[in-house]
């Protein structure tokens, strides 16, 4: 099972990438506020027009959880005493997160393109908000990892692997030996290493062709492990016969 594991995370090293990191895609870089446009709008191309500024680290669409948040603290800094359930809004959000270094005047000229876009009478703006250094501190972590942690982890699987796999060829050797004294069978050993290798390899490209797409390089260095591992089990059996 490790074997198959390790294998298979080389081969989709891809695939696991960018789903590892597509859940993180939320974090704030820098300063950012919110906005609420009307549902009658097309969001989409607004936010794609927002992108293309300088000073933009990027926008994302808000789901609706987040829209009914930012409504209810608009309502309850306007303090009109109504409740969310009294009102039927059609609205869409944006998060428009900007780059760490933007100036408060261009912070204001990027808020001012989004009025003149949407139009003021179909537009929430709320106040330009700083990341905390809890958020700084997560984002720094969450950058660190990006660039090493997976490298980290494949390491560290693959220690793990090989120490498997090296008590897993000396029990391979210890029961092909009573096989053969007992049974009078040849290379019994050599038999099940290279019916294994052939059917974890066989397996595993069979798990990552129909899951997702194949990495070319993790699988180059993915079957290179395995088979260098097993020709050198394969010479200590050798050895032993």
């Amino acid at each position: 099972m490790t074997s198959i594991f390790v294998l298979a995370c080389a081969i989709n090293f891809t695939s696991i990438e960018e789903s590892v990191f597509a859940t993180n895609s939320s974090y704030s870089t820098g300063p950012y506020f919110h906005a609420l446009i009307s549902g009658q709008e097309n969001h989409k191309r607004i936010s794609r027009k927002l992108t293309e500024l300088p000073g933009v680290n990027r926008v994302e669409i808000l789901g609706e959880a987040e829209i009914q948040d930012q409504v209810s603290k608009v309502l309850s800094n306007l303090d009109l005493g109504m409740e969310m359930e009294e009102m039927n809004l059609n609205y869409a959000g944006l998060k428009v997160i900007l780059d760490k270094s933007l100036q408060e005047r261009s912070q204001n000229l990027i808020r001012d393109y989004l009025v003149r876009l949407v139009g003021s009478s179909k537009l929430t703006l709320g106040a330009v908000k700083a990341i905390s250094k809890a958020e700084e501190l997560k984002n720094q972590v969450f950058t660190q990892f990006k660039e090493w942690g997976i490298t980290v982890v494949s390491i560290a699987c693959l220690v793990i692997w090989s120490l498997i796999s090296i008590v897993f060829s000396s029990k391979v050797q210890q029961s092909s030996y009573i096989i053969e004294k007992f049974q009078r069978r040849n290379k019994v050993g050599l038999k099940v290493m290279l019916t294994g290798m052939a059917t974890l390899l066989s397996f595993c490209f069979a798990i990552s062709f129909s899951l997702g797409s194949v990495n070319t390089y993790g699988a180059l260095i993915g079957v290179a492990l395995v088979a260098l591992l097993s020709i050198v089990q394969l010479r200590n059996l050798q050895w032993h016969e």
